[in-house]
């Protein structure tokens, strides 16, 4: 192992099974954390929607790659494909702000409050802001149909190749999460090709925004159940990019996460 290798694993506390489990108020784990991200072309940074500390470890990680010289673009789950213009004009600087909030509101149910740090930065820093999901409309009709309820004209909105397709893994880690709940196997099968929809979508416009953007690395703002690698990352392995995945830490949620499925388990809020 070379030696700067093995002073990045000293660096980080609670190395276990190819994950990192650090605490965000630890400056040193932190800066050692940033310094693997910054090679990486997609940065995966988790959330809870909902936990304003996961919206300032994404903010912060997303400064310190931008201190350190990375030409970002930064990936929404929050903004569907279609409201890609939107999103233009947002960053461009001519679109004022309450149009933006406005916007925002239509698509997104979690209070503006718990991105505005992020968005008023990339915006400050004329960073690209990129839709990722698949458009609602769409999602909806696979929830309630499944992959079988897709026709031509809802395919053409979609990314080339996107598909509603699951691993087996990943099927497993969505049983688990929902266990709780009754759900029909039908019903059940049509969430999950809706989720495997969504997925692929993300997958397909990080993989094109970069290729046609050679200079720029995508940090992508995503739930951790989109971000954890059996989801979105697993669908970028035979891409060529190099991925990182930073997922924030909630006691008693998403217990069925592996070690294997986050490069940083954070802990926030310290």
């Amino acid at each position: 192992m070379r030696f700067s290798a093995l002073l990045l694993c000293l660096l980080l506390t609670g190395c276990f099974g190819g994950a990192h489990h650090i605490s965000s108020s630890d400056s040193t784990a932190f800066s050692a954390m940033t310094a693997d991200l910054l090679p990486a072309r997609v940065v995966f940074a988790g959330e809870f929607h909902d936990q304003r500390d996961h919206h300032i470890l994404q903010l912060n990680i997303i400064k310190e790659l931008h201190r350190q010289g990375a030409v970002l673009a930064i990936g929404l789950e929050m903004f569907d494909i279609e409201k890609q213009p939107t999103l233009d004009e947002w960053s461009s600087g001519r679109l004022p702000l309450q149009e933006f909030v406005a916007n925002y509101s239509k698509g997104w149910s979690i209070n503006w409050a718990e991105y505005d740090s992020i968005m008023l930065f990339a915006r400050n820093n004329r960073i690209p802001l990129v839709a990722l999901d698949a458009p609602p409309a769409i999602v909806r009709l696979v929830t309630h149909g499944g992959s079988a309820a897709l026709g031509q004209e809802a395919v053409q909105r979609l990314p080339p190749g996107v598909t509603t397709l699951i691993s087996p893994s990943y099927r497993k880690f969505m049983s688990q999460a929902f266990q709780a709940h009754t759900i029909p196997d039908s019903m059940f099968d049509n969430f999950c090709a809706a989720q495997g929809l969504r997925n692929s979508s993300m997958a397909r416009v990080i993989t094109g925004y970069l290729a046609r953007n050679p200079d720029r690395r995508m940090v992508v703002i995503a739930g951790t159940g989109h971000a954890m690698r059996r989801a979105v990352p697993s669908l970028l392995e035979h891409s060529g990019l190099v991925t990182r995945i930073v997922i924030p830490k909630v006691a008693g949620l998403y217990d069925e996460l592996e070690r294997s499925d986050m490069d940083y388990f954070v802990t926030t809020g310290e």
